[in-house]
């Protein structure tokens, strides 16, 4: 015998907006980082920030070339997703892992705006171009770090094994 009391989750699901849109929490952005209860993070910020510059360079770049636009895209703001990401790693292992995706993707974008730099009849975005860059040397050392930091953990515990 079947309950008449079925769950329907589309009518839960538009419940839920109807409080949320009442309380105007859906409809507002994130808290940032940097404010209340969130830790101040630069690299968080800066990745955000290229990931709206990003978008705002694929808007131009689409008449030219819709495709290469949509990569640039994608690389570009994932960058900031996967720092993001990182920022809740379960370990220092997992923390690495989600930078390193992050640096291959802020290395796909700056490639792919390098070539969009050489062809004249592309948008160019050197304010984009530059951010892109500065945060290469900052993302290869958050990894030196932290890799060194993975491997001492390691260390450690490979000690503390042997010891017991």
């Amino acid at each position: 015998m079947e309950s008449d009391l079925q769950f329907d989750p589309t009518t839960w699901f538009e419940d839920r907006l109807v409080e949320y849109n009442a309380a105007n929490v859906l409809f507002e952005p994130s808290v940032p980082y940097g404010e209340a209860p969130r830790k101040r993070n630069a690299v968080v910020e800066e990745t955000f920030e290229l990931a709206s510059k990003v978008m705002d360079y694929a808007e131009r770049l689409v008449p030219v070339n819709m495709v290469f636009a949509d990569q640039i895209l994608r690389s570009g703001t994932s960058v900031g997703s996967h720092t993001r990401e990182a920022q809740g790693a379960e370990s220092l292992a997992d923390f690495v892992h989600k930078m390193k995706i992050a640096h291959k993707e802020l290395e796909e974008t700056d490639y792919r705006l390098a070539l969009c730099h050489v062809k004249a009849h592309y948008p160019h975005d050197d304010d984009l171009v530059r951010r892109a860059r500065i945060l290469i040397p900052l993302f290869h050392s958050i990894l030196s770090t932290s890799r060194k930091r993975l491997n001492q953990q390691r260390s450690d515990g490979r000690r503390k094994r042997s010891v017991t």
